[in-house]
């Protein structure tokens, strides 16, 4: 019994790995058009491998989270608000991919995914409303943050604390944030973009859900 406790918690995160590996190569596919325009190959990028890669962010989300908390009195407005929207983007994409790793683990689904065996997995939460939701809030967390790197001070300020993070051991999460800055301000119109991810992301959701 202890045996099959601990091969269910060592098979847990292989599956979620796979799962992320599946999905970050789809997306690629599914952009791959947007991402070879110059103007987005570095939002591109980011997005596939610091956004929607297959790594443990668990440090790094933790940072963001009390960052946030602590800056939240000093700081109001969209640059708070533009942080929250990816907390919450963040929290809740990693919910529905626990929720989809646990019941490959509990349908015995091996990791070597197919796109039929995905949807089958995809459709069966039954959570239509929730990945809609989540598509919009995409949307929105993109839009809010593109916004606030186009503002100066953000960057010049990244630029100032970076070595002081570094030395303080927050070295990781200030690398995340000068290259999420980086990759957002060289897009000066992501109006493609954001609109890209709306149509395709809603149309996958919907032949996904009804698919027979």
């Amino acid at each position: 019994m202890i045996n099959q406790a601990s091969n269910t918690e060592e098979k847990f995160p292989v599956l979620k790995q796979a799962l992320q590996h599946f999905q970050t190569a789809r997306i690629r596919k599914t952009y791959a058009d947007v991402v070879a325009m110059p103007q987005y190959a570095k939002l591109g990028e980011f997005f596939f491998e610091q956004i929607y890669g297959p790594q443990d962010f668990g440090f790094r989300n933790h940072s963001i989270k009390s960052l946030h908390h602590k800056l939240s009195g000093f700081l109001k407005g969209e640059i708070i608000d533009g942080v929250g929207k990816v907390i919450e983007l963040q929290d809740l994409s990693d919910a529905l991919d626990e929720q989809m790793a646990q019941l490959m683990l509990e349908e015995r689904i091996r990791e070597d995914l197919t796109m039929e065996k995905y949807a089958e997995i995809y459709r069966s939460l039954d959570n239509y409303e929730q990945r809609v939701y989540q598509i919009d809030l995409m949307v929105d967390a993109v839009t809010a943050i593109h916004h606030i790197s186009q503002m100066r001070f953000i960057g010049w300020s990244l630029k100032v604390v970076s070595k002081a993070a570094h030395l303080a051991g927050m070295g990781k999460i200030i690398d995340f944030l000068v290259q999420g800055y980086d990759a957002f301000h060289s897009a000066k119109d992501i109006g493609f973009f954001v609109q890209a991810i709306n149509q395709r992301e809603k149309a996958l959701n919907d032949r996904l859900f009804d698919a027979n």
